[in-house]
Protein backbone atom coordinates (compact mmCIF):
# COMPACT_ATOMS: atom_id res chain seq x y z
CA UNK A 1 0.00 0.00 0.00
CA UNK A 2 1.26 3.47 -0.88
CA UNK A 3 0.23 6.99 0.00
CA UNK A 4 -2.59 8.28 -2.21
CA UNK A 5 -1.24 10.47 -4.98
CA UNK A 6 -2.50 11.75 -8.33
CA UNK A 7 0.10 14.37 -9.27
CA UNK A 8 3.86 14.59 -9.72
CA UNK A 9 6.44 17.37 -9.35
CA UNK A 10 5.34 20.61 -7.66
CA UNK A 11 1.64 19.69 -7.80
CA UNK A 12 2.50 16.35 -6.23
CA UNK A 13 4.25 18.12 -3.35
CA UNK A 14 1.21 20.34 -2.78
CA UNK A 15 -1.11 17.34 -2.90
CA UNK A 16 0.97 15.49 -0.30
CA UNK A 17 0.29 18.22 2.24
CA UNK A 18 -3.30 18.86 1.17
CA UNK A 19 -4.16 15.25 1.97
CA UNK A 20 -2.79 15.55 5.49
CA UNK A 21 -5.96 17.19 6.81
CA UNK A 22 -9.45 16.04 5.84
CA UNK A 23 -11.21 19.47 5.68
CA UNK A 24 -8.42 20.88 3.50
CA UNK A 25 -8.57 17.88 1.17
CA UNK A 26 -12.37 18.15 1.06
CA UNK A 27 -12.19 21.82 0.01
CA UNK A 28 -9.30 21.50 -2.46
CA UNK A 29 -10.98 18.62 -4.32
CA UNK A 30 -13.87 20.90 -5.27
CA UNK A 31 -11.32 23.42 -6.56
CA UNK A 32 -9.61 20.66 -8.58
CA UNK A 33 -12.86 19.86 -10.41
CA UNK A 34 -13.48 23.53 -11.21
CA UNK A 35 -10.00 24.07 -12.63
CA UNK A 36 -9.73 20.68 -14.37
CA UNK A 37 -6.93 19.28 -12.19
CA UNK A 38 -6.98 15.51 -12.47
CA UNK A 39 -4.51 12.62 -12.28
CA UNK A 40 -1.26 13.33 -14.08
CA UNK A 41 -1.33 9.81 -15.57
CA UNK A 42 -4.41 10.57 -17.64
CA UNK A 43 -2.82 13.38 -19.65
CA UNK A 44 -1.24 10.77 -21.94
CA UNK A 45 -4.73 9.96 -23.23
CA UNK A 46 -4.60 13.21 -25.22
CA UNK A 47 -1.70 11.78 -27.23
CA UNK A 48 -3.33 8.39 -27.63
CA UNK A 49 -6.68 9.61 -28.95
CA UNK A 50 -5.62 12.93 -30.47
CA UNK A 51 -8.72 14.23 -32.34
CA UNK A 52 -10.59 10.92 -32.40
CA UNK A 53 -14.17 11.05 -31.15
CA UNK A 54 -14.62 8.44 -28.42
CA UNK A 55 -17.10 6.83 -26.03
CA UNK A 56 -16.07 6.22 -22.44
CA UNK A 57 -17.23 4.08 -19.51
CA UNK A 58 -16.33 5.64 -16.16
CA UNK A 59 -16.79 3.17 -13.30
CA UNK A 60 -16.42 4.82 -9.94
CA UNK A 61 -17.35 8.18 -11.46
CA UNK A 62 -17.35 9.79 -8.00
CA UNK A 63 -18.11 13.53 -8.03
CA UNK A 64 -17.42 13.84 -11.75
CA UNK A 65 -13.75 14.82 -11.52
CA UNK A 66 -12.71 12.28 -14.17
CA UNK A 67 -15.71 12.94 -16.44
CA UNK A 68 -14.95 16.65 -16.30
CA UNK A 69 -11.35 15.99 -17.30
CA UNK A 70 -12.31 13.66 -20.16
CA UNK A 71 -14.83 16.07 -21.64
CA UNK A 72 -12.47 19.06 -21.45
CA UNK A 73 -9.41 17.25 -22.80
CA UNK A 74 -10.71 14.57 -25.17
CA UNK A 75 -13.26 14.53 -27.98
CA UNK A 76 -15.99 12.71 -26.08
CA UNK A 77 -19.16 11.59 -27.80
CA UNK A 78 -20.72 9.95 -24.74
CA UNK A 79 -19.44 9.09 -21.28
CA UNK A 80 -21.29 6.45 -19.26
CA UNK A 81 -20.83 7.15 -15.55
CA UNK A 82 -21.53 4.46 -12.95
CA UNK A 83 -21.77 5.70 -9.36
CA UNK A 84 -23.78 4.24 -6.43
CA UNK A 85 -23.37 7.07 -3.87
CA UNK A 86 -26.46 9.31 -3.61
CA UNK A 87 -24.58 12.55 -2.83
CA UNK A 88 -22.07 11.95 -5.61
CA UNK A 89 -24.90 11.27 -8.05
CA UNK A 90 -26.28 14.73 -7.18
CA UNK A 91 -22.94 16.26 -8.17
CA UNK A 92 -22.88 14.26 -11.39
CA UNK A 93 -26.36 15.56 -12.22
CA UNK A 94 -25.11 19.14 -11.84
CA UNK A 95 -22.27 18.37 -14.22
CA UNK A 96 -24.71 16.76 -16.68
CA UNK A 97 -26.61 20.06 -16.94
CA UNK A 98 -23.41 21.51 -18.37
CA UNK A 99 -22.47 18.44 -20.42
CA UNK A 100 -25.53 16.51 -21.73
CA UNK A 101 -23.28 13.75 -23.14
CA UNK A 102 -22.85 12.44 -19.59
CA UNK A 103 -25.05 9.37 -19.03
CA UNK A 104 -25.59 8.57 -15.34
CA UNK A 105 -26.20 5.09 -13.90
CA UNK A 106 -27.11 5.24 -10.21
CA UNK A 107 -25.47 1.98 -9.16
CA UNK A 108 -22.16 0.16 -9.09
CA UNK A 109 -21.14 -2.72 -11.35
CA UNK A 110 -20.88 -6.41 -10.51
CA UNK A 111 -21.38 -9.80 -12.13
CA UNK A 112 -24.84 -10.03 -10.51
CA UNK A 113 -27.45 -7.85 -8.81
CA UNK A 114 -26.46 -7.50 -5.17
CA UNK A 115 -26.17 -5.21 -2.18
CA UNK A 116 -22.65 -5.00 -0.80
CA UNK A 117 -21.18 -3.67 2.43
CA UNK A 118 -18.65 -0.83 2.16
CA UNK A 119 -16.81 1.44 4.59
CA UNK A 120 -16.69 5.23 4.31
CA UNK A 121 -14.61 7.61 6.48
CA UNK A 122 -16.01 10.85 7.80
CA UNK A 123 -14.93 13.64 10.11
CA UNK A 124 -16.94 16.33 11.90
CA UNK A 125 -15.96 19.87 10.97
CA UNK A 126 -17.71 22.55 13.04
CA UNK A 127 -20.41 19.98 13.80
CA UNK A 128 -20.95 19.09 10.15
CA UNK A 129 -20.04 15.58 8.90
CA UNK A 130 -17.66 15.57 5.94
CA UNK A 131 -17.79 12.23 4.14
CA UNK A 132 -14.74 11.13 2.17
CA UNK A 133 -16.64 9.24 -0.51
CA UNK A 134 -13.50 8.96 -2.63
CA UNK A 135 -12.13 6.76 0.18
CA UNK A 136 -14.98 4.23 0.02
CA UNK A 137 -13.38 0.82 0.58
CA UNK A 138 -14.72 -2.73 0.47
CA UNK A 139 -12.11 -3.89 2.98
CA UNK A 140 -12.15 -2.27 6.44
CA UNK A 141 -8.55 -3.06 7.37
CA UNK A 142 -7.28 -1.65 4.06
CA UNK A 143 -9.24 1.55 4.61
CA UNK A 144 -7.79 1.98 8.10
CA UNK A 145 -4.27 1.55 6.74
CA UNK A 146 -4.89 4.04 3.93
CA UNK A 147 -6.31 6.84 6.05
CA UNK A 148 -3.52 6.37 8.60
CA UNK A 149 -1.03 6.69 5.76
CA UNK A 150 -2.70 9.75 4.20
CA UNK A 151 -4.02 11.87 7.06
CA UNK A 152 -2.26 13.31 10.13
CA UNK A 153 -5.60 13.68 11.92
CA UNK A 154 -6.63 10.07 11.17
CA UNK A 155 -7.53 9.46 14.84
CA UNK A 156 -10.44 11.89 14.48
CA UNK A 157 -11.80 10.06 11.45
CA UNK A 158 -14.87 7.90 12.01
CA UNK A 159 -15.54 4.95 9.73
CA UNK A 160 -19.15 4.34 8.81
CA UNK A 161 -20.60 1.19 7.28
CA UNK A 162 -23.03 1.53 4.38
CA UNK A 163 -24.75 -0.72 1.86
CA UNK A 164 -24.33 0.03 -1.84
CA UNK A 165 -26.44 -1.24 -4.73
CA UNK A 166 -24.60 -3.15 -7.43
CA UNK A 167 -26.14 -4.37 -10.67
CA UNK A 168 -25.15 -6.83 -13.35
CA UNK A 169 -23.50 -4.98 -16.21
CA UNK A 170 -25.50 -4.74 -19.42
CA UNK A 171 -23.50 -4.24 -22.58
CA UNK A 172 -23.59 -0.76 -24.10
CA UNK A 173 -24.44 -0.59 -27.80
CA UNK A 174 -21.99 2.21 -28.52
CA UNK A 175 -18.47 1.31 -29.56
CA UNK A 176 -16.52 1.86 -26.33
CA UNK A 177 -12.96 3.16 -26.73
CA UNK A 178 -11.93 3.78 -23.12
CA UNK A 179 -12.87 2.29 -19.74
CA UNK A 180 -11.67 3.81 -16.47
CA UNK A 181 -12.07 1.82 -13.23
CA UNK A 182 -11.32 3.26 -9.79
CA UNK A 183 -13.24 1.56 -6.99
CA UNK A 184 -10.77 0.93 -4.15
CA UNK A 185 -10.59 -2.84 -4.16
CA UNK A 186 -13.39 -4.21 -6.38
CA UNK A 187 -11.62 -3.78 -9.71
CA UNK A 188 -11.12 -7.46 -10.59
CA UNK A 189 -14.79 -8.32 -10.06
CA UNK A 190 -15.77 -5.40 -12.30
CA UNK A 191 -13.34 -6.38 -15.05
CA UNK A 192 -14.83 -9.87 -15.14
CA UNK A 193 -18.35 -8.45 -15.35
CA UNK A 194 -17.30 -6.36 -18.38
CA UNK A 195 -16.20 -9.40 -20.39
CA UNK A 196 -18.78 -9.06 -23.20
CA UNK A 197 -18.06 -5.36 -23.68
CA UNK A 198 -14.32 -6.01 -23.65
CA UNK A 199 -14.35 -8.70 -26.33
CA UNK A 200 -16.78 -6.63 -28.42
CA UNK A 201 -14.72 -3.42 -28.48
CA UNK A 202 -11.27 -4.18 -26.96
CA UNK A 203 -11.15 -0.72 -25.36
CA UNK A 204 -8.11 0.78 -23.66
CA UNK A 205 -8.60 0.23 -19.93
CA UNK A 206 -7.15 2.41 -17.17
CA UNK A 207 -7.35 0.64 -13.82
CA UNK A 208 -6.15 1.96 -10.49
CA UNK A 209 -3.25 -0.11 -9.21
CA UNK A 210 -4.43 -2.56 -6.53
CA UNK A 211 -3.45 -5.82 -4.85
CA UNK A 212 -5.25 -7.88 -7.53
CA UNK A 213 -3.58 -6.21 -10.49
CA UNK A 214 -1.66 -9.38 -11.38
CA UNK A 215 -4.91 -11.39 -11.41
CA UNK A 216 -6.49 -8.72 -13.61
CA UNK A 217 -3.48 -8.83 -15.93
CA UNK A 218 -3.64 -12.61 -16.23
CA UNK A 219 -7.38 -12.46 -16.97
CA UNK A 220 -7.07 -9.73 -19.62
CA UNK A 221 -4.05 -11.35 -21.26
CA UNK A 222 -6.44 -14.03 -22.57
CA UNK A 223 -7.93 -11.33 -24.78
CA UNK A 224 -4.61 -9.93 -25.99
CA UNK A 225 -4.12 -7.18 -23.43
CA UNK A 226 -0.70 -6.08 -22.22
CA UNK A 227 -0.05 -3.77 -19.28
CA UNK A 228 1.73 -0.41 -19.32
CA UNK A 229 2.25 2.64 -17.13
CA UNK A 230 2.75 6.33 -17.89
CA UNK A 231 6.42 7.19 -17.48
CA UNK A 232 6.66 10.97 -17.96
CA UNK A 233 4.36 11.02 -20.97
CA UNK A 234 5.48 7.74 -22.48
CA UNK A 235 3.82 4.34 -22.12
CA UNK A 236 6.24 1.68 -20.91
CA UNK A 237 5.73 -1.95 -19.93
CA UNK A 238 4.53 -2.36 -16.37
CA UNK A 239 6.75 -4.60 -14.25
CA UNK A 240 5.44 -4.03 -10.72
CA UNK A 241 6.62 -0.43 -10.48
CA UNK A 242 5.01 1.68 -7.75
CA UNK A 243 2.57 3.64 -9.89
CA UNK A 244 -1.01 4.78 -9.46
CA UNK A 245 -2.63 3.59 -12.70
CA UNK A 246 -2.14 0.66 -15.06
CA UNK A 247 -3.00 0.98 -18.77
CA UNK A 248 -4.25 -2.23 -20.39
CA UNK A 249 -4.01 -2.09 -24.18
CA UNK A 250 -4.47 -4.52 -27.04
CA UNK A 251 -1.69 -3.77 -29.49
CA UNK A 252 -2.94 -4.16 -33.06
Amino acid sequence: MQQSKTQIGFLGLIEKYVRKFVPVYYFIRSIAIKFDIFEEDFKILKKIYNDKKINIIDIGASDGISANFFIKNLHVKNIYCFEPHFLLIKKLKKLKKKYPNIKIFKFGISSSNENIKVYIPKIFFFGKPLYLYTYTFYNLSELRKQIKLDFLNHKKIIIEKKILKLKKFRMINDNIHLIKIDVNGYEFEIVKSLKKQIIKNFPLMVIENNKKINEISKYLSKYGYKKYYNNNGKLEKYKNQKVLDIFFIVKK
